[in-house]
């Protein structure tokens, strides 16, 4: 049961200082997911990713430095 709930979820992970990614939150949709980790990547300057749950695959990666312009 466990590993169907997880077959349908992205999940956001914040890569700390020792080089480690840790998961923070899952969501039903790889969108969704993506605006967590972008929202949280501005508010804490630290960089997040999206994993698709299933395939333990990065769907993309968002840097939390500030942009320059």
């Amino acid at each position: 049961m466990f590993l169907t709930a997880l077959s349908l979820m992205y999940c956001i992970e914040r890569l700390d200082t020792g080089g480690q990614w840790i998961q923070e939150i899952c969501f039903k949709t790889e969108f969704k997911a993506f605006v967590n980790a972008r929202t949280k990547s501005r508010a804490t300057l630290k960089t997040y990713r999206v994993v698709h749950a299933t395939w333990n695959q990065v769907v993309t990666v968002v840097q939390g430095a500030a942009e320059s312009h």
